[in-house]
């Protein structure tokens, strides 16, 4: 359930490929958003990273269409890469991860982070954004 103090919904991978292949749980999540006015967003490398040539076309253009899909530009790659730091975690294998969380961390608004990657994005975010687990 939504609390007022979360005015943004970051999706992950999982996040997006669940929406796109009409996962029951994540559309209703969307809905709410929706309902709400809040703001539903994921990353231009999330995009990339989620596309599945198998998924149904017309599914996986409209669903981000729905989204604010934020630029992964060089200045979020180095706030990515000082959470990499941070973290202690290397960019190889959590770059997108990375890339995400800062991208979370940018809000002005609290922020959720919807993540099949809990552990990792907890360690990018620290308490900076509330993770869910998917």
């Amino acid at each position: 359930m939504t609390t007022a103090a979360e005015h943004v919904y970051l999706l992950d991978c999982e996040g997006l490929s669940q929406w796109v292949r009409g996962d029951r749980r994540m559309g209703s999540r969307i809905k709410e958003a929706d309902r709400l006015g809040l703001r539903v967003m994921t990353t231009s490398m999330t995009l990339i990273e989620a596309y599945d040539m198998k998924t149904y076309r017309p599914a996986w253009h409209w669903a981000p269409s729905r989204l604010h899909v934020e630029p992964v530009t060089e200045e979020v790659a180095r706030e990515a890469i000082s959470l990499l730091k941070e973290a202690g975690l290397h960019g190889h294998k959590y770059a997108i991860d990375a890339a995400l969380a800062a991208v979370a961390l940018r809000q002005q608004e609290p922020v959720t982070v919807f993540t099949s990657d809990e552990d990792d994005m907890r360690k990018l975010c620290g308490d900076r954004a509330v993770v869910r687990k998917l």
